[in-house]
């Protein structure tokens, strides 16, 4: 074949494309980057072996102190009334409150979850509304007495289930020994695979749910979130959330465990967490003054005299803006979690695993795979809020 003609002077346009030097940046850049917070921190600090497929704890807390009556109850002056609770934690010779009067009475028979009181440490009769509160306060005891019914509470089991991820990935012979832009094909494919298995352990630390499924050829193990266990302390619904609405969803997580816990939260809730300031600031008067706002990354309340360390999921941002039967989206989720109760248990810590492919196949694979999961102990010293769509 002949070479073709130029005529004039030759342009960048009619030389032959084949023979231009691409300029290609050596360095591809990634869109996204390692957000597993939760999950690194666990396995750096927080982290104990599992020695089986299923992680087992005990759990204990002591004998409760409040119950609420489960129908109202009018006590006499001076006279003895059944009262009839809703569970009924008390024993022979407790002196007992009602939150609604701030009067006192003594015990003096239980059956089942009926307790006989004496009002005779009172001088007015007392009605008390079905779900009022009725505190125990102590034990008088008598001179000489027996020990009388012995009460204590039984541990409770929790477990989690050690589930497997694994994140293959792999090449052709052919492709890995051509050049390429951006450096080994096997190389960088490594790095994103890490990325996107660590997002997907840390994903399963806030949303999974246990489960163990033997009914298929192979049993499979599926390991329960933050969000499996979590019942107690739950905030839904929320839709527009204030520093009201945040300050009593504190109190209630802030009830048992450390007074410094830490809050993983979307976008949304962490905008929303910086406009509390903001109405009680005013900018200086500086003509220098050329920004504006707040950046909070912890959060002291003197109602629970605890600190809330604030970590941002950027990437919840990209789920669908919590509503209606979207409730659940991560984009209006928080989590408060005491990280002295919940460890990263590995059965088989994340490993690197080169060469999978079979011995006669003309190519590599290789795979990230880590078996584990999370011991979410004392589910009441954490909480969740969820169901946020905006802030004021």
């Amino acid at each position: 074949m002949a070479n073709p003609t130029l005529t004039g002077v030759v342009s960048d346009a009619t030389i032959a494309q084949a023979q231009r030097v691409v300029d290609m940046n050596p360095v591809i850049q990634n869109l996204q980057d390692d957000v597993s917070q939760f999950t690194n921190y666990l396995q750096k600090i927080k982290s104990r072996p599992a020695h089986s497929q299923i992680v087992q704890w005990l759990e204990d807390d002591l004998v409760p102190i409040i119950d609420t009556l489960a129908v109202s109850a009018a006590v006499a002056t001076g006279g003895t009334s059944t009262l009839t609770f809703t569970s009924n934690p008390f024993r022979v010779r407790d002196v007992l409150r009602f939150s609604t009067s701030g009067e006192n009475v003594v015990v003096t028979g239980i059956t089942g979850v009926s307790a006989g009181v004496n009002r005779a440490l009172s001088l007015q009769g007392t009605t008390a509304a079905a779900g009022s509160d009725v505190i125990k306060i102590g034990n008088a005891a008598l001179e000489g007495a027996t020990l009388g019914t012995l009460i204590q509470t039984k541990k409770i089991a929790q477990s989690n289930y050690c589930q497997i991820q694994r994140d293959p990935f792999g090449f052709t012979e052919t492709a890995l020994a051509s050049e390429m832009y951006g450096g080994n094909l096997d190389t960088n494919e490594k790095a994103e695979k890490f990325i996107e298995h660590r997002r997907q352990l840390e994903n399963t630390a806030f949303f999974g749910q246990r489960a163990y499924d033997s009914s298929g050829t192979q049993p499979v193990a599926y390991a329960g979130g933050a969000i499996d266990y979590i019942a107690t302390n739950k905030t839904t619904s929320v839709s527009t959330l204030d520093q009201k609405t945040f300050e009593t969803f504190l109190r209630s997580a802030f009830r048992y465990g450390g007074t410094n816990k830490v809050l993983f939260c979307s976008p949304l809730i962490a905008s929303a967490l910086s406009s509390f300031p903001l109405a009680k600031l005013a900018p200086a008067d500086n003509e220098k003054q050329r920004s504006w706002g707040t950046n909070v990354n912890s959060y002291i309340s003197g109602s629970v005299a605890g600190r809330v360390d604030i970590v941002v999921k950027r990437d919840w941002m990209d789920a669908q803006t919590a509503s209606g039967n979207n409730v659940s989206s991560p984009a209006g989720m928080a989590f408060l979690i005491d990280t002295d109760a919940v460890k990263w248990r590995p059965l088989r810590d994340t490993r690197y695993l080169p060469g999978r492919q079979g011995n006669d196949e003309d190519s590599k694979k290789n795979e990230y795979l880590t078996e584990g999961c999370i011991e979410f102990d004392n589910e009441k010293r954490h909480a969740l809020l969820l169901g946020v769509t905006a802030y004021s």
